[in-house]
């Protein structure tokens, strides 16, 4: 299998990712990954972006990519501009915001909760959302009928669907739709302009998913159709590496949030709270607001902010070194190795 690998534009950091590419290369060659693009920038805003090609997937810097659970970072981020203005407590009983959502535990339920995935709000599944394709509307009112498995705080339960609750909060606050919500406190001032939850105007330049069915023209047109109606804050957007570059760099600097509200999000919110596998075995995440820590396999960092997706991405922003990296690519439940080792070269790279 061949790889096709090159710069998207002339590198604006002195960097040698030559390393980072060459990783990249021979993933996509060895058959790991379809297609790859990914990218670095730092604060001041000079970045790199570079692209390999497959033989079924072919790449660009303006390649749309389904993000998946990324778009808990980008939600997580508009979030807490709310908070910055003082219009949001992340403690306050989210039934202050949305009063629907009260009465048999859901009162003790707050933005934080949400944040840190320790609601104990059900979820609704993956495949569930696939078989029976239910709108905004629905996903909202089934969260808002739903009330907490546990005592909020307590345990740790990663969840998508009670992100509603979070997109609702921003709706009322600002009084205006969701997807209006993120484009105007977001998305339309950092020009992330192929970032969206309706991928239709871009259909031309989408990456499809291997591994959902994307490849079939109809289930491709069912999908982009759904996505656009369903608009899930946990876990519903497209977009692209210099979208996601563009936060990376506004996370960076001053601006957009207070330097207090991006310590926040990269700071250790959960310790002690333990997670509870279906076997039965206990283990403990390491968490912050909206985003995850380094941890793991992982490079080992302590302010960083960080978060992937089902499909493959990774964004990663490393607030003491100062530049954040984007990796996209297309395949549904594809493991984070070929990830993480372009990730270690970045980090080898950098001055």
């Amino acid at each position: 299998m061949t790889a096709l690998a090159h710069r998207l534009s002339p590198p604006e950091l002195e960097w040698d990712l030559e390393p980072a590419l060459d990783v990249a290369t021979r993933a996509v060659a060895g058959g790991s990954l379809p297609g790859i693009v990914f990218g670095v920038v730092d604060a001041e805003g000079r970045r790199e972006i570079l692209a390999v090609s497959g033989p079924t997937a072919e790449v660009h810097d303006d390649s749309v990519f389904f993000i998946a659970s990324v778009t808990k970072a980008v939600v997580a981020t508009a979030l807490m501009l709310y908070v910055d203005e003082g219009r949001l407590d992340l403690q306050a009983p989210l039934s202050r915001y949305v009063p629907a959502f009260h009465g048999q535990g859901r009162d003790e339920v707050t933005a934080w909760h949400l944040l840190t995935h320790t609601s104990g709000m059900p979820d609704i599944p993956v495949e569930r959302l696939r078989s029976e394709r239910p709108t905004y509307a629905r996903v909202l009112a089934e969260t808002l009928a739903s009330v907490p498995r546990w005592e909020p705080g307590t345990r740790y339960e990663y969840n998508s669907s009670a992100w509603s609750l979070l997109s609702e909060t921003m709706a009322r606050l600002s009084s205006s739709t969701w997807p209006e919500v993120l484009h105007q406190r977001l998305l339309g001032p950092l020009d992330m302009r192929d970032t969206t939850f309706d991928g239709r105007a871009l259909r031309d330049r989408i990456v499809p998913v291997d591994g959902v069915g994307a490849g079939n023209r109809l289930v491709a047109e069912l999908l982009l159709w759904f996505l656009a109606r369903v608009r899930l804050p946990g876990g519903g957007l497209f977009g692209t590496a210099p979208d996601l570059l563009a936060l990376g760099q506004a996370l960076l600097g001053p601006g957009l949030l207070s330097r207090q509200a991006v310590e926040d999000m990269a700071k250790q919110q959960i310790s002690g709270v333990p997670h509870i596998a279906e076997d039965g075995s206990v283990s403990h995440i390491e968490h912050g607001l909206g985003w995850r820590r380094a941890g793991g396999e992982w490079p080992t960092r302590e302010r960083v902010l960080t978060h992937g997706g089902h499909s493959g991405t990774r964004l990663w922003i490393d607030l003491e070194r100062g530049f954040a990296f984007v990796f996209v690519t297309n395949v549904w439940g594809v493991p984070s190795d070929v990830a993480r080792n372009v990730l270690e070269r970045v980090y080898a790279a950098c001055p």
